[in-house]
């Protein structure tokens, strides 16, 4: 019997643990890039796993060049973004794509509903481009 209370013990201990890792509410993709008129067309994918809307979702983002150097800084609107909905949004970087080699998620700027802090740690990122990361 005090196997099993042990073991309900360290379960509970475990479980919020688990949750942090399955709390992205939000999950942001960079999707594809491609060269336009010598600025780069960087496209993402915004999945809204939540069952709230979002009304607003400015990121801070800033982009790499392959040595390391900032290249440019943006503020992008990520909204709206429905509940339970997947969206594109294509944003214009001012930089051939070939001279990026990161885009940087600095900051929530802006999150509504809610506090852009709260915004930021529910925020789950990925890239499909290999030759350039996406992170916060």
């Amino acid at each position: 019997m005090r196997r099993v209370l042990w073991a309900l013990v360290v379960l509970q201990a475990l479980l919020p643990l688990c949750a942090v890792a399955a709390d992205e509410k939000v999950l942001l993709e960079l999707n594809s890039v491609e060269s336009a008129d010598n600025r780069c067309r960087v496209s993402f994918v915004i999945e809204n796993k939540s069952e709230a809307a979002i009304e607003s979702l400015k990121l801070d983002l800033v982009a790499f060049s392959t040595d390391g150097g900032i290249l440019r800084r943006l503020i992008t609107e990520m909204g709206p973004v429905y509940a339970a909905k997947t969206m594109v949004r294509v944003f214009l970087i001012d930089s051939e794509c070939r001279q990026i080699g990161a885009i940087l998620v600095n900051d929530v700027t802006a999150c509504a509903p809610g506090e852009p802090g709260g915004c930021l740690g529910g925020l789950g990122l990925s890239s499909r481009v290999k030759t350039m990361r996406l992170y916060k």
